[in-house]
């Protein structure tokens, strides 16, 4: 008599693969998940699967983190600045800008703002792509805060703060 070992049919196979699994998939992103960005060390994937040059991550570094909150207050200082000097009888150099100041300067804050924070979250997002062969999104968030950083000091010397 030939012995055969019980293979369970395709059903049964499904239905056990079903039960083991989670029932929240973790590639679904939601608030949650920016939360854990570099508060949390909980985080699952820190560092790339494979030898790729881009790639995504579910955690980031603290630091890096740091430098987007940077980027964001010093956004937040140059607004002011603007408009300080404005009313002290500047004029705004940014064609863009300058029309929104002219809706309002309210709107001008919030426009400011809300660029600033999209392009933070998209180059921490993208801080692991290559950009044009040259840098990463990492580096280029790093240059924003060098880049901030002089304007503030500029728009600084413009408001008589620093004295030479």
């Amino acid at each position: 008599m030939i012995h055969q070992e019980h293979r369970p049919a395709i059903g049964e196979a499904e239905t056990a693969i079903a039960e083991r699994r989670e029932t929240d998939d973790r590639r679904r992103h939601s608030w949650r998940t920016i939360s854990y960005c570099g508060f949390h060390a909980r985080g699952r994937r820190r560092h790339a699967r494979r030898s790729e040059h881009n790639y995504y991550l579910d955690w980031y570094d603290p630091k890096l983190v740091f430098t987007g909150i940077a980027v964001l207050l010093m956004s937040c200082l140059d607004a002011l600045f603007t408009l300080t000097l404005l009313s002290q009888g500047a004029n705004e150099a940014n064609y863009f800008m300058a029309r929104l100041l002219e809706a309002g300067d309210e709107l001008f804050v919030a426009v400011k703002l809300a660029i600033t924070a999209f392009g933070i979250v998209f180059l921490m997002m993208h801080s692991h792509f290559q950009v044009l062969r040259i840098t990463n999104g990492k580096r280029l968030l790093q240059f924003a805060v060098t880049v901030y950083g002089l304007l503030i000091c500029y728009e600084l010397i413009l408001l008589g703060l620093i004295k030479d």
